[in-house]
């Protein structure tokens, strides 16, 4: 069998052929990481927009109630003055969360940057989520002495009344004490239980495309 010889130009260009294959199945698996990332964060970011929408929907929905309970007081000014401070909490905390939500994409734009998407959308559904949270630790608090004092508003005191009765000021400041870290902490647990996951998923996302760039 005759002997193969092999110059310096052969063993160059056979390294040369290797490399370049290595290469490009390294861009192959890089695309396929990159198409597998964009799917999976695709749909997170859908279903966070979407439980983000059931959150305005309650919002809208305790607006109405509260609204139609003051017309059903209408001849009770005092309790009309409590559910509108409500309805008025409401809505202020409604507005920035439906502004925030609007900039909130349905998706990965099909010709976007992945990355840059991903980032975007996670740092809008964050700042709803801190919105809200904000919005809760300023109005638990009024919320639940507007209670205590409707409940008496409803015995037939007026709030004049109410503000005068040392009893019913104890009362309030104790539910504010109980109620008040107790609804903050379930509001988190709700929260971390409904979007914790998915953003977890959406930051795990953004690290690994880090990494790949």
């Amino acid at each position: 069998m005759a002997k193969q010889e092999f110059n310096d130009n052969d063993i160059a260009l056979a390294w040369q052929k290797l490399a370049d294959k290595i290469s490009l199945n390294s861009q192959i698996n890089k695309q396929e990481i990159m198409t597998a990332i964009k799917m999976e964060s695709h749909s997170g970011i859908a279903e966070l927009k979407r439980r983000v929408k059931y959150k305005l929907y309650w919002s809208v929905a305790f607006i109405v109630l509260f609204t139609t309970a003051m017309l059903f007081f209408m001849g009770n000014i005092d309790i009309v003055i409590l559910l509108g401070i409500i309805v008025a909490a409401y809505v202020i905390g409604f507005i920035p969360m439906f502004l925030k939500y609007r900039q909130i994409e349905d998706g990965i734009p099909e010709n976007g940057d992945i990355l840059q998407s991903v980032r975007y959308n996670t740092a809008q559904i964050k700042s709803v989520l801190r919105l809200e949270k904000t919005w809760g630790m300023i109005t638990f608090t009024p919320v639940i002495l507007i209670a205590i004092l409707g409940g008496s508003v409803l015995d037939g005191l007026t709030l004049t009344e109410c503000f005068q009765d040392p009893r019913i000021l104890t009362k309030g400041l104790i539910a504010i004490g109980v109620f008040t870290p107790l609804l903050i902490w379930v509001s988190h647990k709700m929260n971390k239980y409904a979007f914790g996951s998915h953003l977890k998923k959406l930051e795990e996302n953004i690290v690994k495309m880090e990494t790949l760039k």
